[in-house]
């Protein structure tokens, strides 16, 4: 059961506002906080490169050391105006708001651990804690944290997987659009002098093959656009997608054929097309045997729950970080949102989430 400090850091965050690039009230709380414990704290200079109203929040504890745990600062929406409602199991958000329960729940499962053993005078491994911005869309924050140069590994906290389960691999996602141009003319009285966008579009649709490629590959449209009036041939449309994989090389072949047959049914009508690609978050999947999964599976059995591997349900910060060149596994820590307003942890699983941080940073 989570103590009543730990549940007491949860609810003080849950009442912050921060939405993705407005975090600076829940930095402020952390830089206090851990300022409060007698830690060197810093807010590092990401704030313009990630469009938010603070930087990330950067703890060295020790020197910083070889690891790094991080949890982000941000909800997808404003929490001020829920209260978090603590029932005999959980903390919920009682189907009346956001909650942010997975930032907020792993940002106390790390501040509650870590001033547990200052207070206590218990004896800690060198580690640094980042607390980030803008984790909600874009992985802003994390995409431009600098860690101590040392850093060898990071640990993630914030997932809606169950505490003992961690992501020793995890999907990317690529995301594609197709930007076409045709000619616009006047649909009654001379639809022979336009091209139609939309007709571009929809041939080239209609020729892909999308959904499940393998058991690990899929590709969708998600959004189709153009035309301004049903009297005018459409001047122009954008089509815009994914392509999700675990394998990052197989991403590459794949769009490769969807521009083709973009840029083929844009020839064929006289139009043009313009087919972009990037990554959204890069997947990653570590060998089996890796530094980050050992010392995960050695928090994990320290904390007396049994390792899980997965591969992660979604992205997380990370992915971003993996990308990077930094191994990064992400913790499952119970943090729940089946539907809109209607977040909860359950109280065992929060203080799991924290006995993990306690293993994960006691001197052995």
């Amino acid at each position: 059961m989570a103590s009543r400090r730990l549940v007491t850091l949860f609810t003080e965050l849950a009442r912050l506002d921060g939405p993705p690039g407005k975090e600076a009230p829940v930095a402020n709380y952390a830089v206090s906080f851990l300022r409060g414990l007698g830690l060197p704290v810093q807010v590092d200079g990401s704030a313009a490169a990630a469009l938010s109203n603070t930087g990330n929040v950067l703890c060295q504890v020790g020197g910083g050391g070889d690891f790094a745990l991080l949890a982000h600062m941000d909800t997808l929406h404003p929490t001020s105006r829920t209260e978090p409602q603590m029932t005999a199991d959980r903390i919920t958000s009682g189907g009346k708001g956001p909650l942010g329960v997975d930032g907020r729940a792993g940002m106390a499962a790390i501040l509650y651990a870590l001033e547990r053993a200052v207070n206590s005078g218990l004896p800690l491994k060198p580690f640094t804690i980042a607390l980030t911005t803008r984790a909600k869309g874009n992985m802003a924050g994390v995409k431009n944290l600098v860690l101590p140069p040392k850093t060898r590994c990071a640990f993630v906290f914030g997932s809606e997987l169950d505490p003992g389960t961690y992501t020793a691999s995890s999907p990317g996602i690529a995301l594609f659009s197709a930007d076409i141009l045709g000619r616009t003319s006047d649909a009654a009285s001379d639809p022979e002098g336009g091209i139609s966008a939309i007709a571009i579009a929809a041939k080239a649709i209609a020729a892909l093959q999308l959904g499940r490629h393998d058991p690990d590959t899929t590709s969708n449209i998600g959004t189709i656009a153009g035309g301004v009036n049903p009297g005018l041939v459409p001047l122009a449309a954008l089509v815009r997608g994914q392509v999700r994989v675990l394998d990052a090389s197989k991403a590459p072949p794949l769009l490769d054929q969807f521009k083709a047959e973009f840029e083929k049914a844009a020839a064929a009508a006289g139009g043009a097309v313009a087919f972009k690609w990037y990554w959204d978050y890069q997947p990653y999947r570590h060998a089996a045997g890796a530094e980050v999964l050992r010392l995960a599976e050695w928090a994990l059995r320290d904390a007396k729950l049994d390792p899980a591997p997965v591969a992660a349900p979604g992205g997380s910060e990370a992915n971003a970080l993996n990308a990077k060149g930094l191994a990064a596994v992400s913790f499952g820590i119970g943090a729940r949102s089946p539907k809109p307003n209607e977040e909860y942890i359950l109280l065992e699983h929060l203080a799991k989430a924290a006995e993990i941080v306690s293993q994960l940073v006691k001197a052995s």
